[in-house]
């Protein structure tokens, strides 16, 4: 029998506190590349601007997560906290050079890193087998919420039709940087089993890695997350190429996050109704095709429906890759297993923007979402490779508790 679902405090805290850590992310990154633009900096160097979001976790994800499994879940969220605290301070009163907001990015992706392999581990070790993908459906729709709430930080008065008040946006990502300090403050780990003790780093990593499929599915979800981070990063160029105001960039962004917000409400409906690998594959392939059509000349009106239907596909693979990676890790290691997701996901982010970075400087930024289409077509292979849902059984302690 399915389990009722309750609301306890810690619950709406982690939902509270990926609704911020999204909202200050996306809120934060789009900002960080128009600071760019605004001093001179060159579309190219906008692929090394993702890649430093992305570089902490090639060194500190797979610790990371071996911290949490052995102390918890909830310094990792503190010390999440006050990275972005410190991103969002450098980047308001870094005097607009482009090695100090590159030194901010680095610091947003370990505040995000380290938050993020908090949420998932906290929500993975307090969840029930049989239940990933609907719990982990929830956990995604709150992160969607802040990736939507996020961008109309774009739209704040002050800035040109060109360029948002970066200073200003920095300036409220730093307070709610504050608020989700607080909310971690007020979150407590998850019980830890003894086996926990006993587990070491990398035995357990080369024993997941082992799983069959397993670098396949990571390799697709990287692929998928990095085509977000591209879009989030060229989207403000491919505006300003086609003189499209930063309101419009907001409401694209905004339409993107709404519908993946969307499509995780019925997340376990679909994965019950289609399977987990037909559902990451087809989604995968709709995202591609609405990326390359990014880099049509479509007008704005055919822009917001393209972004709401690569939001809906897009919104499906996060949460399907977290639930199985979920149920394929055992009590002692599902903060590891959460951390080599992420690690897999960054190292995407941080090879293929830089790749087609290049790329832009030759094409344009419609090059750059044409080529980042292409790629998804790939990932849809590598998709293929994602398990089916398990049956019902029983794994940690109740999220409910």
């Amino acid at each position: 029998m399915t389990e009722r679902v309750r609301w306890p405090r810690r619950l709406l805290l982690v939902l509270a506190h990926a609704v911020v850590i999204q909202l200050i992310t996306f809120g934060m990154r789009p900002t960080l590349s128009y600071a760019v633009l605004d001093v001179g900096g060159s579309q190219a160097l906008l692929g090394v601007v993702v890649a430093a979001f992305a570089v902490p976790a090639l060194f500190l994800a797979l610790p990371a997560g071996h911290v949490i499994d052995r102390i918890g879940e909830r310094i990792s969220l503190l010390a999440g906290a006050v990275a972005l605290i410190v991103a969002a301070l450098l980047a308001a009163f870094g005097g607009g050079q482009v090695a100090v907001l590159l030194l901010a990015t680095m610091f947003l992706g370990m505040g995000h890193l380290l938050s993020v392999i908090g949420e998932q581990a906290l929500v993975a070790n307090t969840t029930s087998r049989g239940q990933f993908d609907s719990k982990f459906g929830y956990f995604t729709f709150a992160s969607a919420l802040g990736q939507t709430l996020g961008p109309l930080l774009l739209a704040l008065p002050g800035g040109t039709p060109e360029i948002p008040p970066v200073r200003l946006i920095f300036l409220v990502c730093g307070a709610l940087s504050v608020v989700l300090l607080a909310i971690s403050a007020g979150i407590h780990s998850s019980a830890r089993p003894a086996v926990a003790e006993r587990v070491r780093m990398l035995p357990a990593t080369v024993t997941l890695l082992r799983t069959p499929g397993l670098i396949r599915a990571l390799l697709a979800g990287s692929i998928v997350l990095a085509s977000v981070d591209l879009f989030l990063a060229y989207l403000p160029a491919l505006a300003h190429e086609r003189g499209i105001a930063a309101i419009t960039v907001s409401a694209l962004l905004v339409v993107r996050s709404l519908f993946s917000m969307f499509s995780r409400l019925f997340l376990g409906a679909m994965v019950r109704l289609l399977g987990r690998r037909a559902l990451m594959v087809w989604s995968i392939v709709l995202s591609a095709f609405a990326l390359v059509s990014f880099g049509l000349p479509v007008p704005v009106a055919g822009l917001l429906f393209l972004a709401g239907i690569y939001g809906f596909a897009v919104g499906t693979c996060q949460p399907i890759t977290m639930s199985w990676i979920a149920e394929l890790a055992t009590a002692g290691t599902r903060g590891l297993a959460m951390s080599l997701r992420l690690a897999s996901n960054r190292l995407g982010q941080t090879l293929l923007p830089s790749l087609l970075g290049t790329l832009a400087a030759a094409t344009g930024a419609a090059g750059v979402f044409v080529a980042t289409g292409m790629m998804l077509f790939g990932g849809a292979w590598s998709g293929a490779a994602v398990g089916e849902a398990e049956g019902e059984g029983t794994a940690g302690e109740p999220l409910s508790r």
